[in-house]
């Protein structure tokens, strides 16, 4: 044991006899007192209840203060001694909670509650060996208190004083018979000398006792399966599934087994069923769900974590995790409606998880729609305003419903956060170039769009957005050729990066070329009025006057409210 400072007050004391252990000598800490005034005692008495209550109310500033006043008057004090300590040890300044504790005990060396402090504080700082002594004075004090007599043989046990230990556990056995407690500390110590088969014993003669107690039954199931002996683990647990047949546990130990004897059904079939007893909780639950993502895109995968993640929510009716979890899942698989009502049922049951809000609102800008993202995003807002990410899903959905206006005001308090995502960044500043192109305000689009291609030179939302605004404008053709040209090498086979390519090269006057890229566009979404039309536009400019005109009706079937385009057909020419 290591050697603690000497304090001196007014009497020398070189040994204090009852802390030797074996050899050893442990020098302690002597504090004596002095005899008060009236006066003083007085002002003891009244700083002490003055700590105390400052220490009820938890200001523990305060109560500190009021403790030390008191050593200063009368340094032997050890109530005061033992509430410092106390209160640095709550604090976790193990320490101070030592040196104020190992004071009190010095002082008032047959209180109870002084030793326990100690002891508490050796467990915290595994100072075992110092421990070991607190316990037995503790034992000395308490001897009817066997929680003390645990406590050391753990003790022992953790020094490496085995063979004490399991003497002691024998001991209480005698007392208070062959408890969880009893049965617990001695499977330590056989399982680290290898002994199994005392081990197994211990268990045996539980399950003799208690025949119909499925924990005994589950503690020798995982004593064989710990070490390696599956088949025997496998029969002890099938006995406890007998018992009880609702056992969560017992199935999902039964899984584990099977599931590495290869026998997978047999094994998801336990699983589901310890899925529906709500004993089983629903953070172990949802850790076996996930561990299922590791093999996603895997279609059983999938399928497994689905058929789980319903059943959470039948079992689990009342907790968002549950839906928020299937909602995951079916996000993961791609079904996205699905996945948006059970995040919606999870928001129904808490608003104030952040994460709920952002999947959902991340279907609603896939689904493109605006109605949903206004709405939503306001409503997430309410709950969460310092989050920039509801601000960008918001503008959007506000670009959608063509009120760009407020969509520029979204975009840009967005922009007043620290963004560390440079892919969103990006994309806040695409969505302020459409939304001031919308508004006629060339300069400020064209700068917009500048700021995102310069965060994120390939992203191709940008690059396609900033090259089909110019095409409309006629304005810079070649850098817009060179835009959309780059959008469509990254993202081949988009037909809306291949309209604008098609429409630029119209602009340019490379008809041909547009017709081939236009071809392209519609194979890829041949349900598009805009692209229909344009293929009429490029083949009027070729001369095909007759393809034009099919071409153009064919958009018209598909956008029957295009008056332009009527014009087009009736006077069979191309218009601006």
């Amino acid at each position: 044991m290591g050697k603690q400072k000497i304090f001196f007050f007014f009497l020398f004391l070189s040994v204090f006899s009852a802390f030797a252990q074996k050899n050893k000598k442990q020098e302690l800490i002597i504090i004596t007192g002095k005899e008060l005034t009236p006066e003083d005692s007085n002002k003891v008495t009244q700083l002490f209840y003055s700590g105390l209550r400052e220490k009820v109310v938890q200001n523990q500033t305060l109560a500190i203060d009021y403790f030390n006043q008191i050593l200063q008057i009368y340094p032997a004090n050890h109530f005061a001694l033992y509430e410092l300590g106390m209160i640095y040890f709550k604090k976790g300044d193990l320490t101070q909670a030592k040196d104020y504790a190992q004071k009190a005990v010095t002082i008032k060396t047959d209180n109870e509650w002084y030793w326990l402090l100690n002891a508490n504080i050796y467990q915290q700082l595994q100072d075992f060996s110092l421990l070991n002594y607190a316990l037995d004075e503790l034992i000395n004090l308490a001897p009817l208190k066997t929680e003390y007599r645990f406590d050391k043989a753990n003790a022992l046990f953790m020094m490496g004083r085995a063979d004490e230990a399991l003497t002691l556990y024998n001991k209480l056995e005698k007392e208070v018979g062959l408890t969880d407690q009893v049965l617990q500390g001695r499977q330590r110590i056989y399982l680290k000398k290898g002994d199994i088969s005392k081990a197994s014993a211990d268990l045996g003669q539980l399950i003799k006792n208690n025949p119909t107690d499925v924990r005994y039954y589950l503690f020798l199931g995982d004593l064989y399966y710990s070490n390696h002996m599956a088949d025997q683990a496998l029969t002890v647990y099938q006995k406890a599934k007998e018992i009880d047949g609702n056992n969560p546990f017992t199935r999902i130990a039964i899984a584990q087994i099977l599931e590495s004897q290869k026998k997978t059904d047999e094994a998801f079939e336990e699983i589901k069923a310890a899925f529906k007893q709500e004993s089983l909780g629903i953070d172990q639950k949802v850790k076996i769900i996930i561990k299922y993502f590791d093999s996603f895109p895997d279609t059983l995968a999938l399928k497994k974590a689905q058929e789980l993640s319903l059943i959470l929510t039948q079992v689990h009716p009342s907790d968002p995790k549950s839906f928020s979890l299937y909602g995951d899942v079916l996000y993961q698989k791609g079904d996205y409606k699905l996945a948006q009502m059970q995040y919606e049922k999870a928001l129904d049951l808490n608003k104030n998880i952040y994460a709920i809000w952002d999947q959902l609102l991340r279907i609603q800008l896939y689904f493109n729609d605006g109605k949903g993202l206004v709405a939503k995003g306001e409503e997430a807002l309410s709950y969460f305003p310092n989050q920039y990410q509801l601000y960008f899903y918001t503008a959007f959905g506000y670009l959608q419903e063509n009120n760009a206006s407020q969509a520029i005001n979204y975009f840009n308090n967005a922009l007043n956060f620290d963004i560390d995502n440079a892919g969103i960044k990006a994309q806040i500043y695409s969505g302020l170039g459409d939304a001031y192109q919308s508004e006629k305000k060339y300069k400020e689009s064209a700068n917009a769009y500048e700021k995102a291609l310069a965060i994120e030179p390939k992203n191709t939302y940008a690059l396609n957005n900033y090259a089909y605004y110019l095409s409309l404008r006629n304005d810079d053709l070649a850098k817009a050729e060179r835009m959309s040209a780059l959008s469509n090498k990254l993202a081949p086979g988009n037909a809306s990066f291949q309209d604008t390519y098609a429409w630029i090269l119209f602009k340019l006057e490379k008809y041909a070329d547009a017709k081939e890229w236009m071809l392209k566009a519609i194979e890829n979404n041949p349900k598009s009025a805009l692209q229909f039309e344009h293929l009429g536009d490029i083949y009027y400019k070729l001369n095909d006057v007759n393809n034009a005109l099919i071409n153009w009706k064919k958009s018209l079937l598909l956008n029957s409210k295009n008056s332009l385009l009527q014009k087009k057909i009736d006077g069979k020419k191309y218009i601006e």
